[in-house]
């Protein structure tokens, strides 16, 4: 199934000509005529007929992705299957509708019999004449279909006079426009979005990178700050104790009084120390109310222990890395889009998972199982996806390894029991 087509809209597709099994059609038409194709025979011819999404608009629906309306589409497939059935006849055996992509269009299978007229076969007869002339089918491409540009072109010629009475007109002939294949259309899209992605990817870490920076500057700064003014009231009782002592030796006769109002001194200095050592201790906790008081210790602590759990799985690795790190970005676009579609998700997780639990984490130098990884394995993955993407993305992801377990250890009790038969059949 292409990214083009919305399975949720896939069973309002229907079938206006035949039973829309194409091959079966086709067998039931050559049945009809009594033909048996020979190789290298034309046997089908497939055309697609459409509008632009302005014409199944209108009236306030935009003519794209299921929002249409839905008179103009009726008249549309009503008017359309008339003029193939004018057009090709019994030759019409399977027209099929789409309506699970982004405009309305129908698949149409035109077979290539045509019922012609044979000249006798066989010798002479005595006489000299020939056996008459038989009229028997055939498959001709050409008599059907037309040859040349200009017999398709004559029958969008007449395809548009049939729509006209809708409203519609003929696109511009001979067009210099070159279709470009859907898939690779949608595979040029996936690129640009992949683009996109990183570079929203890029500038969130450096968001991210900045506003660390300067928690950090901060926090430094009040450090640098606070070493500061220690260092200062150490240099100033240093400078204190260094001239009492001066005092203390000049002065002999004082020598009791000076000791007695060093220790003093001592004392009132000590008592000052102690004082801004508690004033210190009231900014860590004022700092930590403020945290509170803004919501932030939280989202903080968590970011811290985030970091610390996808480093750890990182090891300092850098190709390793580089290539572990792609599959996780990988599959967290995959939760973002799929996360809710298990029958889509399991599938395209099925790869990314074995990849991050097992051959991934082996190439980080982690040794990891898929029904058993390691717990730095796991924590690792969890804290990179919760960084990028917040808490909404890990439940994404819990649920989708909820659902990779059971299909895993299915997979595993089945292959335990496939030996354990053989031995039952050997004895």
């Amino acid at each position: 199934m292409g990214d083009n087509i919305d399975p949720e809209r896939s069973a309002t597709n229907m079938v206006l000509v035949g039973t829309g099994d194409v091959v079966a059609d086709v067998r039931t038409r050559l049945a009809a005529v009594g033909l048996e194709p020979k190789a290298g025979q034309v046997v089908a011819r497939e055309l697609l007929v459409t509008a632009s999404h302005a014409y199944f608009g209108g009236d306030g629906h935009t003519g794209r992705d299921g929002d249409w309306n839905q008179d103009r589409l009726a008249a549309w497939r009503t008017a359309t299957v008339q003029f193939l059935q004018g057009e090709f006849g019994p030759n019409l055996v399977t027209v099929t509708l789409h309506l699970d992509e982004s405009v309305p269009h129908a698949h149409v299978w035109v077979t290539t019999a045509v019922n012609v007229q044979k000249n006798g076969r066989g010798r002479p007869r005595k006489d000299g004449t020939k056996a008459a002339p038989v009229m028997g089918w055939t498959l001709n491409h050409d008599k059907v279909m037309g040859s040349g540009k200009e017999a398709f072109a004559a029958r969008q010629d007449r395809y548009a006079d049939a729509m006209e009475p809708l409203g519609l007109k003929r696109g511009q002939r001979q067009s210099k426009a070159h279709h470009r294949p859907i898939r690779k259309f949608y595979a040029e899209l996936e690129d640009r979005v992949a683009a996109a992605e990183a570079e929203r990817q890029a500038a969130r870490e450096i968001r991210l990178q900045a506003e660390q920076d300067a928690i950090r500057a901060d926090i430094l700064r009040q450090g640098a700050e606070h070493a500061t003014l220690l260092a200062r009231q150490a240099q100033q009782a240093a400078e204190e104790s260094r001239k009492a002592t001066i005092a203390a030796r000049t002065e002999a006769e004082e020598s009791q009084r000076r000791a007695v109002q060093a220790e003093q001194e001592q004392i009132a200095l000590l008592t000052n120390v102690k004082g801004e050592r508690d004033t210190v201790e009231d900014d860590k906790r004022a700092l930590g109310i403020f945290v509170k008081a803004h919501g932030i210790e939280r989202e903080f602590d968590q970011w811290r222990a985030d970091t610390k759990a996808v480093a750890a799985l990182r090891q300092n690795k850098g190709p390793e890395w580089g290539q572990y790190e792609k599959s996780l970005a990988a599959y967290a676009t995959d939760l973002n889009q799929y996360g809710t579609l298990r029958d889509i998700i399991v599938r395209r997780a099925d790869r990314h998972l074995r990849f991050l639990l097992e051959v991934g984490a082996m190439a980080l130098g982690h040794s990891s199982i898929i029904r058993n990884p390691a717990r730095l394995v796991t924590d690792g993955i969890a804290a990179w996806l919760r960084l990028v993407g917040g808490n909404d993305l890990v439940q994404r992801h819990r649920t989708v390894v909820g659902w990779m377990r059971e299909i895993w250890a299915a997979v595993v009790d089945a292959a335990i029991e496939e030996p354990q038969r053989n031995r039952g059949r050997e004895r």
